[in-house]
């Protein structure tokens, strides 16, 4: 299982920061390390660190321009182990910020290589994307006054200090797979080709799917931890404060069920897909307006509180923390070892932006294209020449081997939910669960159709400032190289 070395994708160039304190939540159930852990059986531990700013902050997302010092639901960084009979591990990481960019995942991987001895290729770094954290790199900014590096540097070090905390709990343990529905997602590219905007799509292609890692102690048979995917933007506080929007509560909700349990969240392939509020950053007063069906009803409740939009994510939260209750109490599958991890990079084409364009948006001096427009005109001003192609991340995990093995993939950037999709049916008769946002946010990854009809994501690889569009011909690429990477490989002997 070999791991290919290439320049970090995602936003590049970037300082690091820090400033709050880290708080460890959630303990793993004490059970006898003595225990017998043979043949397939697993580990397992989980913990949590909160790590909210202490001092104002900007939060990313919205291009809000004011600095927050109330938290409405604790910004966290969490972790999910797995080890096996020979030693192996694993750690799911979930972060609650807009984007962890590749530079600062390569500094925390190469940290818990050092003090910890496990390999990059074994730790997935998600984020969840709440549009409500302070950024953790200054090109993820509107400008550099919204950059706090003390900060930065202060989540590094949390992160990965919670893999230590989670090491230290890895106890004996029935590992499931199981999974339920929600309705909280919603697609919200809205329109014809030529024409798409951000609403409500209830036509559109969305995945419901709550798909749950659950770790019982192999003593008594509490919950330990469990890792939840769910594929949504997690976009309905916007302008309120700082605060990890509905998965906080999410988690809040099942932990106080379930003491001494931690709860992961793990953000899927949601880059199309919003909670049911019609589109991301809508105003109370057009809450009612714009959401439809569920959503609907949930945002006229929410009107009549002092604070809409916290309490809507709050309803938000309790719908998924709905879907991982009853998933807790269906058998699911049992999960074992071995456990595998591989990794890999890609190279990405991208479509050829014209010189002219590259001039015309440096001149307007906009916060996020006038600064892509400076970069790449200025380059070739230079004499340098432009990227054709971008490095994309590519992560895989196996659990139990044989034919139908259960498999996590692990995306680079923002993904379309049908990507998720794709590759459950291209990996069957493997169980699957397919995360974006980790190891790195380059930028929007979306379908060949969508590439095609436009709209906000297929553009947006200026504020991600990569120096041009991606050609139609890269979701075949991602998803072949994902489902290659994943499948069982060939006994050598």
């Amino acid at each position: 299982m070999g791991e290919r070395t290439r320049r970090p994708s995602g936003l590049a160039g970037n300082r690091l920061f820090a400033v709050c304190r880290g708080v460890v939540v959630g303990c793993l159930l004490a059970v006898p390390r003595g225990v017998e852990a043979g043949g397939g059986e697993l580990m397992a531990g989980a913990a949590a660190r909160v790590v909210n700013p202490t001092r104002p902050a900007a939060t990313v997302g919205h291009r809000v321009p004011r600095r927050f010092t109330n938290v409405y639901q604790d910004i966290r960084v969490q972790a999910f182990a797995l080890e096996d009979a020979s030693s192996h591990r694993l750690v799911w990481m979930g972060c609650d910020f807009c984007l962890v960019p590749g530079p600062v995942v390569d500094r925390i991987k190469q940290q818990i290589r050092e003090k910890h001895a496990i390999e990059p290729k074994a730790i997935c770094i998600n984020s969840s994307h709440t549009h409500s954290a302070p950024p953790l790199s200054e090109l993820a900014t509107a400008g550099p006054e919204q950059f706090d590096p003390e900060y930065a540097d202060f989540v590094v070090r949390e992160a990965v200090a919670v893999v230590g905390d989670c090491l230290a709990r890895l106890a004996p343990a029935k590992v499931r797979y199981v999974e339920d529905t929600c309705r909280l997602g919603i697609n919200r590219r809205l329109g014809e080709p030529g024409r798409i905007r951000f609403g409500p799509n209830p036509e559109g292609a969305v995945d419901r799917r709550v798909q749950i890692v659950a770790a019982e102690s192999a003593g008594d048979g509490r919950l330990i931890g469990v890792a939840v995917k769910y594929a949504c933007h997690p976009v309905t506080c916007v302008n309120v404060g700082l605060g990890s929007d509905y998965p906080g509560y999410m988690r809040r909700l099942v932990e106080d069920q379930h003491p001494g349990a931690v709860v992961v969240f793990l953000q899927g392939c949601g880059a199309n897909v919003d909670s049911q509020v019609g589109s991301s950053g809508l105003s109370s007063e057009t809450l009612e307006r714009l959401t439809v069906g569920f959503g609907r009803e949930l945002a006229t409740e929410a009107l009549k509180s002092d604070q809409p939009l916290v309490t809507l994510a709050e309803a938000f939260g309790r719908e998924l923390a709905g879907g991982v209750r009853r998933a807790l109490k269906k058998p699911g599958t049992r999960l074992g070892g071995p456990i595998e991890a591989e990794y890999t990079v890609i190279d990405l084409p991208m479509q050829k932006v014209p010189a002219e364009k590259y001039e015309e948006e440096a001149k307007r001096n906009t916060p996020f294209a006038g600064a892509w427009g400076k970069t790449y005109s200025g380059m070739l001003a230079r004499g340098e020449k432009i990227p054709e192609t971008w490095p994309y991340r590519i992560q895989a995990f196996r659990l139990g081997g044989g034919e139908a093995p259960f498999t996590l993939v692990a995306l680079d950037g923002e993904v379309f939910c049908q990507y998720g999709l794709n590759l459950g049916r291209m990996l069957q008769p493997a169980t699957t669960v397919v995360l974006g946002y980790s190891n790195g946010v380059v930028t929007y990854l979306p379908t060949a159709e969508a590439l095609v009809e436009g709209g906000y994501e297929p553009s947006a690889y200026r504020t991600f400032r990569l120096p041009g569009p991606y050609t139609g011909e890269v979701e075949s690429m991602v998803l072949q190289a994902a489902a290659d990477l994943a499948r069982p490989k060939p006994d050598p002997r």
